[in-house]
């Protein structure tokens, strides 16, 4: 009745079903408070034997059981670690990358039938898949791509300063996406770029870093330690991302065309793209779950035998708190207060930054208001003081709106559920001014939509800001600082309170004020 899924490399996961249902995610990162953490081939701890005896502790303690039915893995040494060794178990069941990629993405969408594109950075399985998918079957594909996008994606950050801040290219190849995601929005396409781009990524055939950035070296005349100017950088990131969505149309076309019946799923690491993914929603149905990284290939393992008929939410399946027991004692030091949505509500339109740490933690990297920082939207200045202050992070990186579903469309161009932060459309030009803090420099957000079912507590928030001023929206962003993963204990949570500048915590239902300097 029990099966684990366990992925090793980067953003190792382990996942517990039970039945048909995905019922407990433990992301290592957040169990280790090392961001990006890897159990094998990636940057390994000493002993990372005992961190999944830990967690396989955990689950059958919790969840009172003594053997899981089937243990699914990808990407653990298996010369390094001794499955029989370590967990009980009746079968071993090895899964294949984009397999797990598929699978994942796919039952978590609502369909009963989807064209599913899994991309990424490489793999035993290579870069690029295309799959059909339907519900209870199992997955055929139908294409095997040749490129890499997304190591290719990221080599440029290499040579652009605002990007660049780590020492070891093997952790910025993980960070350096994003950021030039951010950074987009500030340049100009440059055709000359172009060319030599596409020339590079049409010859990326290896999920090589070092590699990678040594071609680019080659294309662009340049050594590893130099730097594009400030301007030219800017370019680069903006023709960087047009050649990235344009390759990718180019290879998935004649399936779109085929198939244009299907919805699509996208998934693996590229599908965090939200710039290549919100352009291709404008045309097609499209799909993303919260957690299509490699973080999510522990559950994609095991849905790629539980096959389950119906739709799977995972999106707050990641664990409570580890310290849950230290909440009596944090309410009869601090002395909270009982909170309700209309309080949170007055605290943020007055201008207060709110950390929340409540339930479950979210499934993937994006915090979608369980393990978030609040504050008010239409503050024009939270997004420079958030970055400055709080997250101690780039200046140019933007954050996202959270919106009432039924209100979408009135503040953005756009009509589809965004329920995961996975698309970005333009904010509507007459509400780009009092969106300011949540509007990018090229006129977009980051959205996400929200209904009472999905997270009453903060759909219940904005209705009370609607109520009070007109407008309910919500700047939100991952409750954590520069370098370290989503927090998932009260203590971390308590150490922002006390040694950044916000002003309250809400741990479950109970508010903490930031204490008084004496």
């Amino acid at each position: 009745m029990f099966n684990l899924g366990f992925h090793g490399s980067h953003n190792a996961t382990l996942a517990l079903s039970y039945k048909d249902k995905i019922i407990e995610v433990v992301e290592v990162e957040r169990f280790i408070s090392k961001k990006n953490a890897a159990l094998y081939f990636y940057h390994s701890p000493p002993h990372p034997v005992n961190i999944v005896k830990e967690i396989d502790s955990y689950f059958r303690t919790k969840y009172n059981f003594e053997c899981y039915d089937n243990v699914v893995f990808n990407s653990v040494d298996e010369d390094q670690f001794l499955f029989h060794k370590v967990l009980k178990y009746n079968h071993l069941v090895p899964c294949n990358h984009h397999v797990a990629h598929a699978c994942g993405a796919f039952y978590q969408s609502p369909y009963s039938e989807a064209l599913v594109i899994s991309f990424d950075g490489g793999s035993d399985e290579g870069f690029f898949n295309v799959y059909l998918i339907k519900r209870g079957e199992i997955p055929e594909k139908i294409y095997s791509g040749k490129k890499d996008y997304a190591v290719s994606y990221m080599a440029s950050g290499h040579f652009i300063s605002a990007i660049k801040t780590e020492d070891d290219i093997y952790k910025g190849n993980l960070v350096y996406p994003g950021k030039l995601m951010g950074y987009v929005g500030y340049g100009k396409y440059r055709s000359d770029y172009a060319d030599k781009l596409k020339a590079f990524y049409c010859e990326s055939v290896t999920d090589n870093v070092v590699d990678a950035v040594d071609r680019f070296v080659e294309k662009f005349g340049m050594e590893w330690e130099d730097y594009f100017s400030v301007r030219d950088g800017k370019d680069l990131a903006t023709t960087n991302q047009i050649v990235f969505e344009e390759l990718f149309l180019e290879e998935v076309k004649p399936f779109l065309d085929q198939y244009k019946s299907l919805p699509v799923v996208l998934t693996g690491g590229c599908a965090l793209n939200i710039v290549n993914n919100t352009k291709l929603a404008r045309s097609r149905e499209v799909f993303i779950p919260p957690n299509p990284s490699d973080v999510g290939i522990a559950i994609g393992c095991l849905l790629s035998i539980i096959r389950p008929l119906k739709q799977v939410d995972t999106t707050y399946v990641g664990s409570p708190v580890w310290d849950r027991m230290e909440l009596a004692r944090h309410l009869y030091e601090r002395n909270p207060v009982e909170c309700n949505p209309k309080m949170i509500a007055e605290k943020i339109i007055d201008g207060e930054i709110i950390g929340i740490v409540r339930g479950g933690s979210e499934h993937g990297p994006r915090a979608l208001g369980n393990r978030s920082l609040i504050c008010d939207a239409t503050n024009p200045l939270m997004k420079d003081y958030l970055n400055k202050y709080v997250k101690n992070r780039e200046m140019f990186r933007p954050f996202s709106p959270i919106v009432r579903l039924e209100d979408l469309n009135k503040y953005f161009d756009w009509t589809k559920e965004s329920r995961h932060m996975t698309f970005s459309p333009e904010v509507r030009s007459e509400y780009r001014e009092l969106l300011s803090s949540v509007t990018h420099v090229d006129g977009t957000a980051r959205i996400q939509t929200v209904t009472a079912d999905q997270n009453d507590f903060i759909y219940q928030i904005l209705t009370e800001m609607h109520r009070m001023r007109g407008n309910g929206i919500i700047l939100n962003t991952s409750f954590n600082v520069a370098g370290k993963p989503i927090l998932n204990t009260y203590k971390e949570a308590f150490d922002v309170l006390d040694n950044r500048p916000i002003s309250g915590l809400i741990l479950e239902d109970y508010y903490f004020a930031k204490p008084v300097s004496e």
